[in-house]
């Protein structure tokens, strides 16, 4: 009788402790994005060697560099470390790291450029609290919002760019539901985080957003969670979802929440259909909150100059700090601001329930947000 070979496949999380260079400062990248909470590693061949950049609060700052010679071999054990084919270097691969004891899961990306091929890695942190409590959204928004998700049937959109918060609001208001009465069910592109009591269906190139609706809607579901409305057909799909009964909750790339409604009528959605289903309908940002330890209180007529060049009320305003043991030059994170529109709005007139003005003027009166991303916003909105 012949032996049975088992063979042992390493973890991912046993990889990573091995002592070679390479290892050593893939690990020691994870470890400084961890402690920085940043977002995403960008791993850069460059025509003279390799950067890599980390996104923290939202702009990117070299963690370190590498001369040519290290390019290749350095961008081959990521691969190896982070589940991408080493025999692929033509064409994009996607794929997921699970680390446990770290309490971080990573979604990888590489894609080939004319220096090799570049590595970005989205890091999730497991410990993330999905909770509208804690969402540091205003208390309006959070009491709006919830009222809206109490309907029966409707249609809620949260728009904003990449990186703008919105998976954590839509799953903390999914959250904020009762699970155990209600059948949820998810359709998300890809997966990012899992949640007891939710039904989650991962898009893939055979199951589209409109065929996964399609499916949902023969399940029984009480609340739809469609990850991004991008075509005609899903945007149709939804608004007769809700039409017949069902809570759809959605986002959609618009720059306003005036916007969503505008987008919606563009994708075909009659007028009527909008009217009578859109119960709230939002925009999302993330704005730089300033440190309360190193920041400084502006003087009333440098107040007073901030308000008359941008049209504000400014009752207070920091100045940002240069940096110290609790921040990060001056930061120590992001909150969300949100505009929004309710049933009552989209039904009457479109008159903003809550603005990004009003927004903002709260958060910097309160010495959340300082001068420079005051400016920086308002400039931009």
């Amino acid at each position: 009788m012949s032996n049975l070979t088992i063979e042992y496949k390493e973890t991912n999380e046993e990889m990573l402790r091995n002592k070679t260079p390479y290892t050593s400062l893939f690990r020691d990248s994870l470890k400084k994005a961890l402690e920085a909470k940043a977002s995403d590693i960008h791993i850069e061949p460059l025509v003279d060697g390799l950067n890599i950049r980390i996104r923290q609060n939202g702009d990117l700052t070299t963690f370190k560099t590498l001369e040519k010679e290290h390019r290749q071999s350095f961008i081959q054990e990521v691969k190896r470390l982070s589940n991408l084919s080493i025999a692929i270097s033509n064409k994009p691969q996607d794929s997921r790291l699970s680390l446990p004891s770290w309490k971080l899961s990573l979604r990888v990306n590489s894609t080939p450029t004319i220096y090799g091929e570049k590595i970005v890695l989205r890091l999730l942190d497991m410990t993330t609290e999905f909770d509208l409590i804690t969402s540091n959204l205003s208390e309006r928004a959070i009491n709006d919002l919830t009222v809206a998700a109490k309907e029966k049937n409707g249609v809620i959109i949260v728009s904003g760019p990449t990186g703008s918060g919105k998976t954590r609001t839509l799953f903390s208001l999914l959250n904020s539901l009762n699970r155990n009465k209600l059948n949820i069910v998810s359709l998300e592109d890809p997966v990012e985080y899992t949640f007891k009591g939710i039904n989650q269906i991962e898009i893939k190139k055979s199951l589209s957003f409109a065929d996964g609706l399609r499916a949902i809607l023969r399940q029984d579901p009480d609340v739809i969670l469609v990850g991004e409305i991008r075509d005609q057909e899903t945007a149709d799909l939804c608004f007769k979802a809700s039409a017949t009964g069902h809570l759809v909750i959605s986002t959609l790339h618009a720059n306003s929440a005036n916007k969503v409604i505008e987008r919606l009528m563009n994708m075909g959605v009659e007028e009527y259909m909008i009217k009578s289903n859109l119960k709230f309908s939002a925009a999302q940002r993330l704005l730089k909150q300033t440190c309360p330890y190193c920041s400084t209180n502006l003087d009333k007529k440098s107040i007073e100059k901030v308000n008359s060049e941008l049209n504000l009320n400014l009752t207070s305003l920091k100045e940002r700090g240069t940096g110290c043991e609790k921040c990060s030059e001056g930061i120590i994170g992001r909150i969300p601001v949100m505009e929004y529109l309710t049933k009552e709005e989209i039904n009457n007139n479109n008159t903003l329930r809550r603005s990004f003005l009003i927004e903002l003027e709260e958060k910097a009166s309160s010495g959340v947000i300082d001068k420079t991303e005051v400016i920086n916003f308002a400039n931009h909105h």
